[in-house]
């Protein structure tokens, strides 16, 4: 008797071990795992790696991606071109067998394999049973009672777990047919011993054999398979059959030492690479720690709570690189978002750059710590000018290297790196960048890549294309981009539970402000917006029965995510396809031609819509409802009102033609009318409301004094009405009919029942005069408007919405609230 080919072994290191017992028993057990025979077989019943029954009866193949039948019966169902109830019910000659593996003979404790699977008789019992006079297998074995044969031991093939069917081979009956057809064919190579340790196990639908593996990468695949399915990411059986085929015919060690070039020459197709390079990655992030990983010249954020990579090598000076290390380690810790990876990245960009100067432009390299100066800080800003000058990169760019250099710097010697024994020792003070390097930054803001309502409105007519080609989940999310402005990613992982009320019974969408870290915004929202977020909660109530909604997403991605609680990624891909199928969207443009300025029709930039764009759009749209700036930075959920004010825009000439207009309108506190009849006057106008002026509740303030403190020194406490120093104009309308229903609320509250002395009620009801005053004004101001034509007063509700809109926040008053406008003003006829 041949003995059997002893199984690959490695003797024991400490990096199997320790990718060994990062194995979850739990997890073993669901695959059957056996280290001594070494196959992982697939449950019928698992979220991820479930595999039930063919709906065909008579067929145990596993059914992949939730389909009703394996693959062999989806293609014979595909070829006989009935429907699939027909197809199932379908007769069929003879009986319909198909093998799932090797079994024993029918015959009790004979330990040999059945011939044929139809008859179910090793070959010696089949002979036996052919040349008797039964009929049948059955009648066979109840009237000639056999006794069981020994077996033949294993097929001798490494993955093989099959037995022999014959003492005359040492391959079970697959693998001497194979071996046989390849010598016919004359692809065999001639080594029988490589051959039998390469060639792989007979595939079984939902078996994996690791057999003829080394310890090594049978624990490394165990360990990927286990992490894929812990993230819910299906590995079908198939798939990993193929990994493992190609690992035997590679003979490797171990998958943390495969290169891209060694998986393309084992003929791996790029979805198995994909597979291959994944596990790499779980397996290098297995034990890795801050400390261990900081040695590295790429390091793996997640290591760091973080995702994505962080990329040094490109810094050439080995300890300017070292150091810039250390700071990336300092600055780790004080880094929130989803965004870590992406903006350290670019400041350590700005490193990159400072080394390539030092390479280009000294003859050392910059290798020579010591001999580094201020003249070469100057060659490398000369170098970024000339770069940015030349169109390599833009103007923005230039400041924020620059910036990143100089801070990336400074921060290096205050964490003390140029002393003695650290890794710049004698870098010299000189080699440092101050403020005034910094260049100015380029004139134009964010604002103007909001979108034109015409394109709002042919997108919003084509949503249900953008569902068709890709999915529900993205047209919702497209649908909240557009009433929401959030960000992409803060609509892409909102949860389930996002629609909420507020106590007044506002309706809110309840978000994290990822970018800031500020969790739990609430933004009020329209009820269309209210309308689209019920029906997708439906949607994915329905299609998740059995997930806590707290644990729900409201996007849910439709990749790997059997409970419904992974998010979409991103959507610019999808959003871009979609954007591109549309038809050309025309738009009206005046060009010159021959002189003459001609409005003609042209297709819009599809490159302008992407999903920030309706950001800015949603920043734009309540700019030009009148939306006081405070409270559009609070609905765009802002710090600082400087940011806000960079999402929209008023044009120069079309704000200095409002204040023409508003300035026209003008009334000192008596009520009579200021008028600016001289240009030069109205020139001073605009000087004034950008130096000469401070905003009051209901107008301005012209006192120097009050102008220099930014509004906190006025010695009447805001009684505006009584004061020379106060202008108003048509533009505070609004502003002016508020306060008196302020002033007109607080003197009947003051004057009810309300306990207080007779001095301090005094002293707080708003005098007669101050109501009769603020009234005058606003009588004064509606009949100058009575008196203009109806194109005036339109030019004149134009140029105040365009004065309001730039105007800075009210200093030392309370914010008045503001309705929001329409979520989509473009669709209303």
């Amino acid at each position: 008797m041949v003995t059997p080919l002893p199984l690959a072994q490695e003797l024991p290191d400490l990096r199997t071990g320790e990718i060994t017992d990062a194995l979850d028993a739990d997890f073993l057990t669901l695959v059957s795992w056996d280290w001594d025979v070494r196959v992982v077989r697939y449950p019928k019943s698992h979220p991820v790696l479930g595999m039930p029954d063919c709906e065909i009866p008579g067929c145990a193949k596993g059914t992949p991606l939730g389909e009703p039948v394996c693959i062999g019966c989806m293609n014979r169902w595909r070829q006989s071109g009935l429907v699939f109830e027909d197809f199932i019910t379908a007769p069929r000659a003879g009986t319909y067998h198909r093998s799932d593996g090797q079994t024993l003979c029918r015959v009790p404790d004979c330990q040999r394999p059945p011939r044929l699977v139809t008859h179910g008789l090793c070959t010696t019992h089949q002979c036996r049973w052919l040349t008797s006079s039964e009929l049948t297998v059955e009648d066979f074995l109840r009237r000639s009672p056999q006794k069981g044969l020994p077996g033949f031991g294993p097929c001798q093939v490494s993955a093989c777990y099959r037995l022999r069917g014959s003492a005359r081979t040492i391959y079970c009956d697959v693998h001497r047919g194979r071996l046989h057809r390849e010598r016919r064919l004359g692809t065999f190579e001639g080594d029988e011993e490589r051959w039998r340790l390469t060639t792989p196990a007979v595939a079984v639908n939902r078996e994996a054999s690791l057999r003829g593996l080394s310890d090594r990468p049978v624990a490394e695949l165990l360990y990927c398979l286990q992490i894929r399915t812990a993230r819910e990411v299906k590995t079908r059986d198939h798939r990993f059959r193929q990994i493992c085929d190609q690992l035997r015919l590679l003979q490797a060690p171990s998958l943390e030492t495969l290169e891209d070039a060694d998986l393309v020459r084992a003929g791996m197709v790029d979805d198995l690479r994909m597979i291959v390079r994944g596990a790499q990655t779980v397996l290098r992030r297995l034990g890795a720690t801050p400390e261990t990983e900081r040695l590295k010249d790429i390091w793996d954020l997640f290591v760091f709570g973080h995702n994505g990579t962080l990329n040094f090598t490109k810094i050439h000076q080995r300890p300017l690189r070292e150091a810039v290390k250390v700071w990336a380690y300092d600055e780790l810790p004080r880094r929130r978002g989803r965004n870590v990876a992406a903006s350290m990245q670019n400041m350590i960009r700005g490193m990159e750059q400072l080394s390539k100067s030092l390479r280009l432009q000294r003859e050392d390299e910059g290798h020579q710590l010591r001999l580094l100066s201020r003249t070469d800080m100057v060659s490398f800003c000369n170098r970024v000018a000339f770069l940015a000058e030349t169109g390599v990169f833009g103007a923005h760019h230039r400041v924020n290297v620059i910036r990143y250099v100089r801070k990336i710097v400074n921060r290096i010697r205050v964490m003390g790196l140029t002393g003695p024994g650290q890794v710049l020792e004698g870098l010299p003070a000189g080699f440092a960048l101050s403020v005034e390097d910094i260049p100015d930054e380029p004139e134009g803001t964010e604002a103007g890549r909001d979108l034109p309502d015409d394109v709002m409105r042919h997108l919003c007519d084509n949503l249900d294309l953008l569902e068709k080609t890709s999915n529900r989940e993205f047209r919702v999310a497209t649908e909240l981009l557009i009433d929401t402005g959030r960000r992409p990613d803060e609509i892409s992982t909102s949860p389930w539970d996002c629609l909420a009320k507020d106590p007044d019974g506002t309706l809110v969408m309840v978000y994290d402000n990822s970018k800031n870290y500020r969790l739990g915004r609430r933004l009020p929202i329209a009820e269309a917006t209210a309308a689209v977020i019920t029906a997708q909660q439906e949607r994915v109530r329905e299609r998740f029965p059995d997930t806590p909604t707290s644990k729900l997403k409201l996007l849910p991605s439709p990749e790997a995510n059997p409970a419904g609680t992974k998010p979409i990624g991103t959507i610019g891909e999808a959003h871009r396809a979609w954007v591109c199928d549309l038809p050309d969207i025309m738009m009206p443009v005046v060009v010159e031609v021959d002189g003459q300025q001609v409005t003609k029709m042209l297709p819009f930039d599809k490159s302008k819509i992407f999903p920030y764009a309706y950001r800015h759009s949603f920043a734009q749209r309540h700019a030009d409802r009148d939306i006081a700036p405070d409270v559009l930075m609070d609905l765009m959920d802002h710090r600082e009102l400087s940011t806000t004010q960079a999402y929209y825009r008023v044009s120069q000439e079309r704000r200095r033609e409002a204040v023409d207009r508003v300035t026209a309108l003008q009334f000192d506190r008596r009520g009579n009318r200021v008028w600016r009849k001289a240009q030069g006057m109205l020139d001073s106008e605009h000087v004034r409301r950008a130096i000469g002026e401070v905003a009051t509740a209901y107008g301005i303030c012209l006192e120097p004094h009050n102008v220099a403190a930014g509004g906190q020194s006025c010695p009447l406490r805001f009684r505006c009405v009584g004061c020379d120093h106060f202008r108003t104009d048509v533009s505070y309308l609004p502003d002016l009919e508020r306060y008196l229903s302020d002033l007109l609320r607080s003197r009947d509250r003051l004057m009810s029942a309300f306990e207080a002395d007779d001095w301090a009620r005094s002293e707080a009801v708003p005098s007669e005069e101050e109501i009769r005053r603020v009234r005058r004004l606003i009588n004064r101001v509606k009949a100058d408007l009575d008196d203009l034509s109806e194109e005036e007063r339109a030019q004149i509700e134009e140029a105040v919405a365009l004065v309001r809109r730039s105007r800075p926040v009210m200093l030392g008053m309370p914010r008045v609230g503001q309705p929001l406008p329409d979520v989509r003003p473009w669709t209303l006829p």
